[in-house]
Order: structure tokens, then sequence, then C-alpha cells
């Protein structure tokens, strides 16, 4: 065998040793001669390899390959050098593997038991070289701005630079595919969540996002953006440019914009649109109540107030909160509940949400993409929507009717509702509804209205319109089958709608090889800023909040019958009888006791001499003991019967004793 320099190999003989799990001993490492030795003592495993003055190849000159030693555990030639090497792309894709987890991944590929510290400085150098591997991104930002505009025209892609350095300093990068905004102007309702969330990964920053609904209450992402924090400043420039691409005019009149209640946020909205319906996330207001009223029988009572329909509910669960703790709803009506209670949002939007929970579902379903850097990041986001949106084409093709699924299983639930529904019919468009007791509504099939709000706010009809269009249809199969349907659900929600919105696709995205070359400078990677401590790998809970798990716990949680609207009943409490508790069953007057052995009748027992069935060893003509141990339980039951007598008076000694007797007569 030949090698080029003694450095191949050394590094042919380090692939040997942790391939086969034998830790070898360099006894000489020079440049021109290598000396390699088992570490086990006493086995014979040899190399020499030296370059000689005829060639000018690295050869091997002598090699035992006898090995009279187990594979190791304590191999040290499994460094942290080698562990990065090995598992590169595992630590890389995922930052945040546990290093017990990889000292157990070590352990079953590597056959090496190591220390955690030495897993720890091999996660330490992928991550630093991923850290500088990100840097060599930032001066190819203009690169892929040319190429998503040329891939996909019509988009809109902004990079902006920090204008406090002198040098060219990356700061912000929007994103709007062409695709995106002419889907969610074709059939998306004009509802728009906003949410920011920071980066996962080595470096620094925010990812603020517009997230659409579409006909079938699925997340449509519209736009992103990569910025340095979420502040005002970053908030007016995401939101100006989201203001343009989407046509938004007359102040966001007709639009409603949901978000949290962070400042530079609200204060951004405000000046862009100020005409639009601004809600905010009642779990994130609940929260902030929550600080101070720490009671879990209130999160019901609060959230019948946030969604109640009319003024006339809100009203009444506000005093059925009021009873319970008055501070409580004094607190509640603190923030103004024309931004968090659906009795007083605007009429017209077709959507009754007060979370903001579609921006959270789009930011853990991204989740993955947080880790990488600025280019990385944008291109895993765009697969991804690209091909949530082919997926979501492709399953559409296969529904049945024109209602889309999701808004359809919603629509049963208030066909359910309407069973507790009587209506009074005036012969024309007018009907009066009593629901339960005390809650009577006054429906106009007409006008597609409800006292009760539900059908304006949110498009669908409500349980009292249903059971007013069941007292004129009569037949439910025939209506549902007809075209009837379609004339009181908002056409938002149709089959058609959601076709339209996905009918836009994004286009394919050449590889970074074949990117046009910008005229732009090469900015600067941003200053990385290590912050104190550990690094968080999940997010701050609400004080209160449960903690993580895999399911959601219902410990202390009043279950209420959605069919007869009553409590479900407690079980009864648990009394603890007096005495150990019985094991056994109690056994009837008569019944033999439970023996500890099993019973032998009807059981055929054979001689373990002669092998014959009618009797047994002890009685065999060929036992030479045979008879000699005969009423030996006689014996043996005496023998136990003194044992168990007190000690007393011998038996021998019926009458007094004879010294006695001699003693007396004399």
């Amino acid at each position: 065998m030949a090698f080029r320099s003694s450095r191949q190999f050394k590094k042919a003989l380090v692939k040997y040793g942790l391939k086969t799990r034998r830790q070898l001993l360099f006894v000489k490492d020079e440049a021109n001669k290598v000396r390699a030795t088992c570490s086990w003592k006493g086995c014979n495993w040899l190399i020499y390899g030296s370059k000689t003055s005829r060639f000018d190849w690295f050869k091997v000159v002598t090699f035992v390959d006898e090995h009279q030693c187990p594979p190791r555990r304590d191999n040290k030639l499994v460094t942290s050098n080698r562990i990065a090497e090995y598992y590169y792309n595992e630590i890389k894709d995922n930052p945040t593997w546990k290093v017990e987890l990889m000292k157990k991944a070590v352990l079953r590929d590597m056959m090496a038991d190591v220390f955690i510290s030495k897993c720890k400085r091999a996660k330490a150098l992928v991550l630093k070289e991923a850290l500088d591997s990100m840097r060599g991104e930032y001066s190819k930002v203009y690169d892929y701005q040319m190429e998503l505009l040329r891939s996909n025209p019509g988009s809109t892609v902004v990079v902006c630079l920090d204008p406090e350095f002198e040098e060219k300093v990356f700061e912000r990068m929007y994103i709007c595919f062409d695709a995106c905004k002419k889907g969610f102007l074709a059939g998306c309702r004009r509802v728009i969540g906003v949410d920011g969330c920071w980066f996962k990964g080595a470096t620094n920053g925010n990812l603020l996002c517009a997230i659409g609904r579409d006909a079938n209450n699925q997340i449509y992402p519209i736009a992103w953006a990569a910025v340095a924090t979420e502040t005002y400043d970053s908030w007016y420039w995401f939101l100006g440019l989201l203001q343009k691409d989407l046509n938004i005019n007359n102040g966001g009149e007709g639009w409603v914009i949901i978000s949290d209640q962070q400042k530079g946020l609200l204060k951004a909205v405000a000046e862009l649109i100020l005409e639009a319906e601004h809600r905010m996330c009642a779990r994130h207001i609940y929260a902030n109540w929550r600080k101070k009223h720490t009671d879990k029988e209130l999160q019901k009572k609060w959230w019948c107030c946030a969604k109640s329909h009319c003024r006339e509910l809100i009203n009444y669960h506000k005093a059925v909160l009021a009873q319970e703790t008055p501070e409580g709803a004094q607190d509640m009506m603190r923030t103004s509940p024309q931004h968090w209670s659906r009795a007083f949002f605007r009429i017209g939007s077709n959507c009754d949400l007060v979370d903001n929970n579609m921006c959270e579902s789009f930011n853990n379903s991204i989740m993955d993409a947080m880790f990488y850097p600025v280019i990385s990041m944008h291109e895993a986001m765009r697969k991804k929507v690209m091909v949530s949106i082919q997926e979501n084409r492709a399953r559409a093709k296969k529904w049945v009717g024109t209602i889309c699924p999701n808004i359809f299983k919603k629509l049963k639930i208030n066909i359910e509702r309407s069973s507790k529904c009587d209506v009074l019919w005036n012969g024309k468009e007018g009907f009066e509804v009593q629901e339960n007791a005390y809650r009577r509504y006054i429906v106009n099939l007409v006008e597609r209205t409800c006292t009760c709000r539900s059908w304006q706010i949110s498009g669908l009809p409500c349980c009292h319109a249903i059971s007013c269009i069941y007292k004129t249809s009569k037949l439910l199969d025939d209506f549902l089958a007809s075209k009837l349907l379609d004339d009181f659900i908002a056409p938002c929600f149709t089959k058609a709608a959601y076709m339209r919105t996905y009918d836009h696709v994004l286009q394919p995205v050449e590889g970074p090889g074949k990117w046009p070359i910008s005229d732009m400078p090469r900015p600067l990677p941003p200053a990385y800023v290590k912050m104190p401590g550990r690094p968080k790998t999940q997010r701050r809970r609400e004080p209160g909040e449960a903690p993580k798990g895999s399911k959601l716990s219902k410990v202390g949680t009043k279950i209420k019958c959605r069919l007869c609207d009553m409590p479900r009943p407690l079980p009864p409490a648990y009394v603890k009888m007096p005495g150990r508790p019985k094991t056994q069953r109690r056994r009837e007057p008569g019944e033999a006791p439970k023996g500890s052995k099993l019973s032998k009748v009807g059981t055929k027992i054979k001689c373990r001499l002669c092998g014959k069935y009618d009797h047994n060893a002890r009685t065999c003509s060929k036992n030479a003991d045979a008879g000699k141990k005969k009423n030996a339980y006689i014996k043996r039951d005496a023998a136990r019967k003194r044992k168990a007598e007190p000690a007393g008076p011998s038996k021998r000694t019926k009458g007094p004793s004879l010294l006695l007797l001699l003693s007396t007569r004399g």
C-alpha cells in the first residue's frame, strides 16, 4: 500500500481505528515515518510506514494484522473534531439537539463512551462553522432578490441596509410573491393577521409575517420580512409595503387587522390603516387579566364575554362574572371591548375571530426554517408555501359539494343547536325564534339578519336562522341537496372562492449557481450579539399557564353537556371503610375454605417404580422400605401434640414421690 504523505497515511489509520473500534497509539509520528500499535497490553497489532530514497510515495513497510484485543469503548480516537465531522448535518439541521442525546448517539454509532464536555465542544465547533457560513449568505441578498424578481414577475422584494453604518450592513428584507397577493385578493376575506417571532439560529433578528384566511378557514401566507428588531420603525416599514401590495385604500375601511398588543405595532396600524377594524388577540388580553385574577373558575366566564355576539349576551355574562369578582369585571372592561369582543365587531367582514392563532400556526409551521441564515430561511419558507398551494389545489379537486369542508363542519354544529329552537312565522319574511327559556331573537331571511348578530358577523347562518329555514323548507335532505344553501352562506366560503385563491401558484427558482449577479455592493452581515445565559428553546409562558404537555389537562374543569345544557354530574365521594381492605371474597355459609394446594380428586397417580396406576411408590412391592413407615403419621402427630402442651409435671409421676412419702412417715 502506498500513500501520498504521512498525513494521508495517519488519516487512513484513524478511520481504520474508528471502523474496527480499536484504539491505536502513534509511537512515532514524523513527516517521513509513522509507527502505530494497538493500545491494548499484549496485542501484537503493528504497522509501520515510511518514505524511501527510491520512491516519493509513503509506503507500508511492516504490517502485523493480528488483534488479540476486544473492541474498545474508551477509544481516544473519538475526539470532538471527529464527532463534529460525523454529526455535522444533524447538528446543523437541529441546533437544539441535546448533548445527552448526542452522547447516546455516539455510543450507538461509534461505540465510544465519551464525556458530555466532548459533545459540547463538538456541537460548538459545528455551530461556529455554521455561523461563519451564514455570514457569507448576506453578501448574496441582492443576487437572490434579482432571481426572485426574474422567476416570479410582479413580486415585491425589498432589501434595506442599515443607515447607521458607513459600510453596507444588511438590516431588512421584505418578500411578497405575486401569486400570494393575487390569490389573497381573488378569494380570501379582507382579514389580515400580523405577528412577529424571533430567529432560532445563530443570528439575531425577527420575522414579521402577514397571514390571511382562505375559504376553508386555513392559513394563507401573504408576505413576510426579516428585520433586526420588532419596533415601531420596522412595523411601519412592513405595513407600508403590505398596504401598497394589497391596494388598501381609504385608510383601510372594510379591512380587519388582528394583532397582539405590541406598542410599536399599535401605533403603526393607527397611523397607516386608521379606518380598519383593529382586533387584538383575546388570548393575550386574557393572559394579562389573569395575572391579577388567577382563579381558574373565572376562565370560561371571561371567554363567554369575549365570544358573545350581541350586547345583551355580553352584559349577561359580565354580570355573571361580576357575581364572582366585581373587580375582575371592571378590569376586563378597561381594555376597550371593540378590540376583543364579538358583540362590538363590525358587520361585513364574515369573520368572528377573537384570537390571532393563524399567525401562531404559521410561526409553528416554519419553526425549522428559523434556524437557517437569511437566504436559506427565505428559501425554506418559499418552498413550504409552494408545496402548500399545490397540495391544497389537489385536495380541493376531491371535495364534494359547493361549501368547503371546514365551513360545513361549523354549519353542522349550528344545525344540531337548531333543535332547541322554537319558531313562529308571520307568513312572510319575519320569524320569532325562542331559544331555551329566556332568549328570543328575530330573524329575517330576506335581509339575511338575526338579532343575535352571529349571522352578520360570521357569514354563516346561526342556529336561529337554520331553524327558520327548516320551518319554510320542511324537508332537510331536499334543502341540503338544493342550491338554497348557497343563498344563505356568504360567497367567500364556497369551493369556487377556494379554487380562485389557489389558482395562482409560485414559479420555480434556479439554484445559486445560476442567479444573476447584481451590481449593488455586497452587504456585510449584522453584528451577532450573544445574549447572556443559555439560549431559550421554548417560548416564555404566561403566569399561571400550564406547562407544555402531550395532552391538555382537564383537572378542575367543569364539563357541560352540549345537548341538554346541564352540567355533568360528579362521581360520588369515596368513603373508606373501617379496617384493613379485604383482598378475598366473602364465602357462603358451609362453603369450603380456599385451599393452598390443588385437589387431586379424579387424578390418576402412577407409581414411579413399577409404572402401574393402582398404587403409588410407598405401597409398591418393589419398594424395600415398604411397610416400615406405616402409621408414621401417628407418631408424628403425637410428637407435635407433646410440643404444643404447656410445661408442667411429667405424665409419668402420677402421685407423690417416694422421698416425699418417706419424709412424711418419719
